[in-house]
C-alpha cells in the first residue's frame, strides 16, 4: 500500500511535495455530444486565419508549414450562427499542415468549450493528426480536461459537411465519445 509523503532536498527544498495513491474516481459514464462547427476563413467574421507559414502570413492555404488559429461558433445544426444564442460553444485551438502520403495532413489541437451551465469553466481537450478531405471521418483522441472533464478520455470523430471555396465557409459534424468521471455532472444529466 503507498504512504503519502512529502520530500525536501537539503539545498533549497523540491519540486515534488507528495507521492500517494490516485483518488478514487465514480464509475465513468460515457457521454455522447453533437454539434457542427462553422469555420469561416473571409470577411470581417472570420473565424479561422492564417498566422504563420513558410512565406511569414503570405502562405498558400494548403502549403506545408502554414498554421492556422481559430475560434469556431458550434451549433446544434448545421446553419450559419445568426444569434448569439443559437451558439453553443466555441471550438478554439490551432492547426498546422504537413505532409501525407499524397493527401493533406492536419495536426490539430482543439480546446472545446462549452456554454451550458453544467460546462461552466470546463474545457476538453484533443490532439491528433487527421487528413483533409471531404468524405473522410476523422477521428481524434481526448487527451484531457478540466472542471467536469478533469480525467475525460475518449475521442472524437468528425465529417465535413460542406466546403464552399467561394465563401470560404465549411461545416463540420462532430460526434464526440467520451467518458466522464465527474460525479456532480453525471447525476445532473442522468438523474442518479
Amino acid at each position: 500500500m503507498a504512504k503519502n509523503f512529502s520530500c525536501s532536498s537539503k539545498e533549497g527544498g523540491s519540486v515534488l511535495k507528495d507521492v500517494g495513491k490516485s483518488p478514487k474516481l465514480p464509475e465513468p459514464v460515457l457521454t455522447h455530444l453533437k454539434f457542427y462547427w462553422h469555420e469561416s476563413f473571409v470577411g470581417s467574421d472570420a473565424s479561422a486565419i492564417i498566422v504563420a507559414g513558410p512565406n511569414s502570413t503570405n502562405s498558400a492555404p494548403r502549403e506545408f508549414g502554414t498554421t492556422y488559429v481559430y475560434s469556431n461558433p458550434l451549433t446544434i445544426e448545421p446553419i450559419v450562427p445568426t444569434t448569439t444564442t443559437e451558439v453553443v460553444g466555441n471550438a478554439q485551438g490551432y492547426y498546422i499542415i504537413y505532409p501525407g502520403d499524397g493527401e493533406v495532413t492536419i495536426g490539430m489541437i482543439m480546446n472545446l468549450v462549452l456554454k451550458e451551465e453544467i460546462f461552466e469553466d470546463s474545457i476538453l481537450t484533443f490532439e491528433g493528426r487527421i487528413l483533409s478531405g471531404t468524405n473522410i471521418v476523422r477521428e481524434v483522441p481526448v487527451i484531457g480536461g478540466t472542471g467536469v472533464f478533469r480525467y475525460a478520455t475518449g475521442y472524437y470523430q468528425s465529417q465535413m459537411i460542406s466546403v464552399d471555396p467561394k465563401t470560404g465557409q465549411n461545416f463540420v459534424m462532430f460526434d464526440i465519445y467520451v467518458n466522464m468521471y465527474s460525479k456532480s455532472l453525471t447525476q445532473s444529466i442522468c438523474n442518479v
